[in-house]
């Protein structure tokens, strides 16, 4: 045997320095898809919750025609004419919801937006006021 001992004991693979290397590449990768998905997944639900309040107002209409008034509470309108899960928005937050006779419209139905707060006017998603294009 005319082998060197460094070459007898050497085997095949990678070093420490490529192993990091290819962790820090997929770290790279999964930030910069994470920065541009983040903003889809907050877009899909104010999507999602637009369409369930445009639901809730059919069901409404539907309860409107069929008892001659709105509901007092959306509660009323579960399981005839909603699901439980419907009263929630995409957040899993409660819809805000009154009758308002004498008003412009005969009720408000309101989500929070992702924090929740009506108060905070600048995510509030308002059925008669929200942009139908989206």
């Amino acid at each position: 045997m005319n082998r060197t001992r460094n070459t007898m004991y050497a085997r095949p693979g990678f070093s420490l320095i490529e192993i990091v290397a290819v962790i820090l590449l997929i770290g790279v990768l999964l930030a910069g898809a994470a920065v541009a998905i983040l903003p889809q997944v907050e877009r899909a639900k104010i999507n999602s919750t637009k369409n369930s309040m445009r639901t809730i107002q059919t069901a409404i209409n539907t309860y409107v025609v069929e008892k001659n008034r709105p509901p007092a509470t959306l509660g009323e309108l579960i399981p005839g004419y909603l699901e439980e899960q419907s009263a929630t928005d995409s957040w899993d937050n409660p819809y805000y919801y009154t009758v308002t006779p004498g008003g412009a419209n005969a009720y408000q139905l309101i989500s929070g937006g992702a924090d929740g707060d009506f108060s905070t006017l600048d995510d509030n998603i308002d059925l008669w006021t929200m942009d139908l294009t989206d």
